[in-house]
């Protein structure tokens, strides 16, 4: 687990709308009578004009819990919502139910008792279901799964997330998608599945634009989890760019919350480059902009205490790992205590305490063994794969229930509707059998794609290249080289399985066969490859593998018999829709005669044309091709001028 963690509050804050209100006929709790500030006299004044009329009475107290949560006062506002919720669940009112107890339940998980808290939730939730109030179920709902990810119960919070977003998507509700898509990411971070973290991100990033889809907190936390994405990927410069806008949002906004964590997440980054110092002193800066919140200060601490321990000052970060440990609040963070046992452990030993550290290096495997067990992950992804499966099934079905309502309303026959349902019917069986076709076709070709980018010829020739340095004691290069071909060759084998790969990965793959290619050609010919400065390779998906055919005949063919440097280059552009590349060279041009020399030039080429024609089928998108002789426009010019326009598939 990255020790980028984002805090409890900042990443999962829950879900909390403006105040109802609560009560009826029941005594004030604790709070009210202890000493009253002029304010809170204004709300014993409304408690007792609400008397007789349990609706003014649920709102009265609704608003007193509401001021004592935003002042501090979190026990007092437990036993104001508690009297609100008694009120309206004794007049059975579920729409003032709802709300009230997922505020209470928000109290309980702020002063840690996630026990009370979930079964809260679960009352609030019962009565959002009975008013089917669409907004309050996907919130309650994710309410809950975050609690049930911040203790470790990761099998029930994906099952709560899931059901949240599957409320959202099929009432096509994105009011605040962001957060719920956040939320889920969170779930699978804490998990270690850093892909399917990354999935969920990116579709709140995606529509973070969006009217109403995304609040300034949903916003830090994208850009928040986006530089946490980047540091697993050990992209730290990417990572500080993005903990870097973070900061400045959120101090343009004077959202201290935003700003410790930036400053927290900077400080992990720098850790991870041994710049202990720089770290240390981010991480004390950040504790100027804490909360009461306990789980900032656990965390914080933590982090403290490891950084003394990588710099040899074990009886500080024992200090901290102590003060840690007995802090109750770190039962209900479950990464935090694996993090404080294994500190304890580590440092106890560091300092020969060696009783201490046995002690503490079984409590460290028996918490292990509960929070990361592999079949968890794996039935993880399992209730995810189940929540997409079942949202299309309830999409066709929604669409089934709709036509049957229409013909309802028009008098329709029994037989029209059984005629209808047999044709919808059909119709979905005919498109099933099609998609597997399709889907068998697809793959057919991919596994084609491989074999003819990995053909043993360039193998045999690269893997000679390398070996001929090495007998020449060019270890530096042989080792470049022998890198760069092991990246290229893992790329292809896992991008000929995927339908679409980021842009940015494509590129990487060009140049690593490009520069393989020049050196077992010894350097007979150069090359540059152009992107725009704006280009976001990262967030553009575009399928696999497309362009090296032609990269290869460049430099297989068009290099061949020339007297002259060779020079190849490839220009890429996002024209919103697609994505442009131009492949150009010097060569000798492209005949007639060229398709009968070569098989595999003659085969690549097929290849290309089949997945062209089956992705403009599949997606409905333009996919352009040209090829053009540079001398057919100028007699004094030589070489092939290629433009592929290759469809941009972010939206599958």
């Amino acid at each position: 687990m990255s020790q980028f963690l984002i805090k409890y509050l900042f990443i999962a804050s829950s879900f909390i709308l403006p105040l109802l209100s609560l009560a009826n006929n029941a005594t004030l709790p604790g709070p009210i009578n202890q000493p009253l500030d002029s304010v809170q006299s204004v709300f014993q004044r409304k408690i007792s004009e609400a008397k007789g009329d349990s609706l003014q009475q649920i709102d009265a107290y609704y608003e007193y819990g509401q001021y004592l949560s935003e002042t501090g006062g979190t026990e007092a506002s437990i036993d104001v919502f508690s009297t609100a919720l008694h009120i309206a669940q004794h007049i059975n009112n579920h729409r003032k139910v709802a709300p009230i107890a997922n505020y209470l339940a928000n109290m309980y998980a702020a002063a840690g008792d996630f026990e009370a808290s979930n079964q809260a939730y679960f009352t609030a939730l019962a009565s959002a279901e009975k008013i089917k109030d669409i907004g309050e179920i996907a919130k309650i709902s994710m309410n809950l799964a975050s609690n049930y990810n911040y203790t470790g119960d990761y099998t029930k919070a994906i099952q709560y997330g899931l059901y949240a977003l599957k409320t959202k998507e099929t009432n096509n509700n994105l009011e605040r998608i962001c957060y719920h898509y956040i939320a889920m990411g969170n779930i699978f971070r804490e998990n270690n599945n850093t892909s399917k973290w990354e999935e969920y991100v990116k579709k709140a990033y995606k529509m973070k634009e969006v009217e109403g889809c995304a609040s300034f907190s949903d916003i830090a936390k994208i850009y928040n989890s986006l530089g946490g994405i980047y540091v697993q990927k050990e992209e730290f410069d990417k990572a500080l760019m993005y903990y870097d806008t973070l900061m400045s949002l959120c101090r343009e906004a004077e959202y201290n919350q935003g700003i410790s964590t930036a400053l927290t997440n900077k400080a992990g980054v720098y850790k991870q480059l041994n710049n202990f110092a720089k770290a240390l002193e981010l991480s004390n800066t950040a504790e100027h902009y804490f909360s009461d919140n306990p789980y900032e200060h656990i965390f914080n601490n933590n982090f403290k205490a490891e950084l003394y321990n990588l710099t040899g000052q074990f009886s500080k970060g024992l200090a901290l790992a102590n003060k840690n440990i007995k802090i109750e609040e770190i039962n209900c963070y479950s990464t935090e205590k694996l993090k404080c046992l294994e500190l304890l452990y580590e440092l106890n030993f560091n300092l020969a305490n060696y009783e201490d550290a046995f002690f503490w290096n079984d409590s460290v495997r028996q918490t292990e063994n509960m929070l990361r067990d592999e079949d968890i992950r794996q039935s993880l992804e399992e209730l995810e794969t189940k929540y997409e499966t079942e949202k299309k099934e309830q999409q066709i079905e929604l669409l089934t229930t709709e036509n049957e309502l229409k013909n309802q309303r028009i008098n329709a026959s029994i037989g029209v509707v059984i005629v209808l349902l047999i044709v919808i019917s059909l119709i979905v069986y005919i498109l099933s059998i099609r998609k597997k076709q399709a889907t068998l076709l697809q793959n057919d070709l991919q596994q084609q794609v491989l074999r003819a980018q990995m053909n043993p010829h360039f193998i045999f020739n690269v893997l000679g290249s390398i070996q001929n340095y090495m007998m020449q004691n060019d270890l530096r290069k042989a080792s470049g080289f022998l890198s760069k071909f092991a990246s290229l060759t893992r790329a292809t084998l896992n991008n000929s399985s995927a339908e679409t790969i980021s842009l940015a990965d494509e590129i990487s793959m060009l140049t690593n066969y490009i520069e393989l290619e020049k050196m077992r050609n010894a350097d007979k010919f150069d090359f540059e490859i152009v992107t725009s400065d704006e280009l976001e390779g990262d967030f553009i998906q575009i399928p696999p593998m497309m362009v090296q055919p032609f990269i290869e005949n460049a430099i297989k063919h068009g290099f061949k018999n020339i007297n002259h440097p060779g020079f190849l280059r490839l220009q890429i552009t996002d024209l919103n829709e697609s994505v442009e590349f131009i492949i150009e060279d010097n060569g000798s041009g492209f005949h007639e005669k060229d398709k009968a020399e070569s098989k595999h030039q003659s085969m690549a080429m097929k290849i290309f044309e089949k997945r062209r024609k089956l992705i403009q089928q599949k997606h409905k998108k333009d996919f352009k091709f040209e090829l053009l002789n540079l001398e057919d426009t100028n007699p004094e010019l030589s070489g092939v001028k290629i433009t592929i326009h290759i469809p941009i598939l972010n939206d599958n």
